[in-house]
């Protein structure tokens, strides 16, 4: 082999080595997930999660790359929770890996499967580049201006540097018929961000009919009590109206000639007694509302505990109560 073959092919190596240390260095994010989605072995539950999302290939990729791990609490508050937090955190995405709050009650059938999803798109945002994220910020500030009644509330509890990955996330698990640009780029992640929407919806609706039920049961304690306390103003007044009547009846009877005939006697008489049942038929009626009243207070503090009770589920700074405490 000559010199000079010797110096080509030290050059042509020269290049190729350079071309995969540049492709390297340009990919090192794609190898990195590639070498931790390989490494991660999915529990069996979040396995069924991983299924029920219906992620596509690109989605499943991250999925996995991201590790998803079912937390419990103390797991969960020591990975997920800062010093001085109070709101319910459900599931967090920090250092690469997702982590979720392993909530397994009934009733919030679907909580798991949508937090997994939001720290999923997390953990698509964290690889997504400036001029992506700026091409997608008029449709989100778009999403909000139509959906500020559902958003505003949640995303007031974030700063403004987290706030627009926040709205990303929240768009793409909690909201439906969104902008075609957001469709397609969910679609990346989601065969169906409907379904995605769907277990947020399933979950949600818990919390939304029970705060509705509970300002309904509010308003209608607060017109019963109202017409409770005007009824019996009503009525104290009409017994004692009526009482004075009778003294005067009373009396009249004691004087000769006060009743001009028997006919009159009775008539006045009859206007005395037909008050008294009016009267009667009244303290029924009040004892009614207030029967109708204590069953709405009933109702209403069997709706406040099932309130407290699903909040102290949902947030893993609240030690669930044990039995006899």
């Amino acid at each position: 082999m000559t010199k000079r073959v010797r110096n080509i092919i030290g050059c042509t190596l020269l290049v190729i080595l350079t071309a995969i240390a540049i492709a390297i260095v340009l990919n090192r994010q794609w190898i990195y997930d590639f070498w931790r989605g390989r490494t991660y072995v999915a529990s069996t539950e979040m396995s069924d999660i991983r299924t029920s999302l219906g992620l596509t290939g690109q989605g499943e990729f991250l999925f996995n790359a991201s590790q998803p791990e079912l937390s419990t609490r103390e797991d969960f508050n020591e990975r997920c929770r800062k010093e001085g937090d109070e709101i319910a955190i459900l599931g967090c995405y920090t250092e690469g890996n997702i982590y979720v709050y392993n909530i397994t009650d009934a009733e919030l059938d679907g909580i798991r499967e949508v937090t997994a999803a939001h720290e999923l798109l997390h953990a698509a945002f964290a690889r997504m580049s400036d001029d992506e994220k700026s091409a997608l910020r008029p449709y989100l500030d778009q999403v909000y201006k139509d959906n500020e009644q559902i958003l505003s509330e949640d995303l007031a509890n974030y700063n403004a540097a987290e706030e627009f990955e926040e709205l990303y996330v929240r768009a793409g698990t909690e909201v439906k018929d969104l902008p075609s640009v957001l469709e397609s780029h969910y679609a990346k992640i989601f065969k169906d961000q409907d379904l995605v929407v769907g277990f947020y919806e399933k979950y949600i609706i818990v919390f939304r009919e029970l705060k509705a039920e509970l300002e309904a049961l509010e308003d209608e304690m607060a017109s019963l009590t109202e017409q409770i306390e005007q009824k019996t103003i009503e009525y104290e007044n009409r017994i004692e109206g009526l009482n004075a009547s009778i003294i005067s009846f009373n009396s009249c009877a004691e004087v000769a000639g006060c009743f001009v005939s028997e006919a009159d006697f009775y008539a006045r008489r009859n206007v005395l007694v037909g008050e008294q049942n009016a009267l009667e038929r009244m303290y029924e009626e009040i004892n009614g509302l207030i029967d109708e009243y204590n069953a709405k207070v009933e109702i209403y503090n069997a709706d406040v505990l099932r309130s407290e009770r699903l909040n102290t589920i949902i947030n893993s700074s609240n030690k669930p109560q044990e039995i006899g405490e």
